[in-house]
């Protein structure tokens, strides 16, 4: 019998009440049955009473303590029941077909990520276009991953639009900072380390060509917010260099180690016994 793969869906939130109730009504609109967790750190505004309206259906996390998104995202991960996890911002939304259509490509075991095409909402003039990930594939499937590394490394993606493992969401939600890292930005860094991290451990990830996500292009959203002030912008871009440094430290170190335990230990130890012979002579 075919074990039945589980999902959660986690959306951290933060004084976010006006967007978070259509995040929550679009997980509960879903066509699978599946997890819905909200984690609230340190939010103040009337989150608490709109949350009460979904009683039963959703699980609620509140600490009064607000420690950085970091925090908020792995105590939400942390208490998921489900193998698959989908991080749901709180100002954004999923088609009802996005999980159903996601979790298909995962009994490919090879399979390390799975991600749809998404639009952009705007909030002021209300129109919906097209996001720059949708016109890299053709169609849906299962695509090989060291054939478009460039792709990912170019194009960020929002969890909103990807369901991974949660073991592995666990293994790239740092606290503090990466080695090498310089700059920190909003919590920016864990969301593209993710995939980048899926990457060196899969050979494969499944793509749905239909747009069954929604990023909110909002005054408050934080990569809107550092499209206007140049100073954010060099933070949130060189935050994310910061993560690409770690992802090559990572891809190349592994072969640096191999040839240093295969050559120069063996080396080091024929060495000492050439310089023992001499020394007892």
């Amino acid at each position: 019998m075919t074990k039945l793969k589980t999902v959660s869906t986690l959306i951290p939130t933060f004084n976010r009440e006006i967007y978070l109730k259509k995040a929550i009504q679009s997980c509960l609109n879903q066509t699978v049955d599946h997890e819905i967790i909200v984690c609230n750190h340190g939010g103040t505004d009337g989150t608490d009473k709109m949350i009460s309206e979904f009683e039963g259906e959703i699980k609620y996390i509140k600490r009064k303590k607000d420690y950085g998104p970091h925090y908020c995202w792995l105590e939400g991960v942390m208490e998921a029941s489900g193998e698959y996890i989908n991080l749901l911002f709180d100002d954004d939304w999923i088609e009802p077909k996005f999980i159903e259509e996601c979790m298909k490509y995962f009994d490919n075991s090879d399979v390390g990520f799975v991600f749809s095409s998404a639009n952009i909402y705007n909030d002021s003039d209300k129109k919906i276009i097209a996001s720059g990930q949708n016109n890299f594939f053709s169609r849906s499937g299962i695509y090989n991953i060291s054939k478009y590394e460039s792709f990912f490394l170019k194009h960020l993606m929002s969890p909103t639009s990807f369901i991974i493992r949660k073991k592995d969401m666990i293994d790239c939600i740092f606290q503090g900072r990466l080695p090498f890292s310089e700059y920190t930005y909003k919590g920016v860094g864990p969301d593209r380390l993710m995939i980048l991290m899926c990457m060196l451990r899969y050979k494969n990830f499944g793509y749905v060509s239909e747009s069954l996500s929604f990023y909110r292009s909002h005054a408050d959203s934080i990569t809107i917010d550092s499209h206007t002030d140049n100073k954010k912008k060099y933070m949130i871009n060189k935050s994310y260099e910061d993560i690409l440094k770690y992802y090559y430290s990572l891809k190349y170190g592994r072969y640096f180690s191999f040839f240093k335990n295969k050559y120069i230990i063996h080396l080091r130890y024929h060495f000492n016994l050439f310089l023992n012979k001499i020394i007892n002579r």
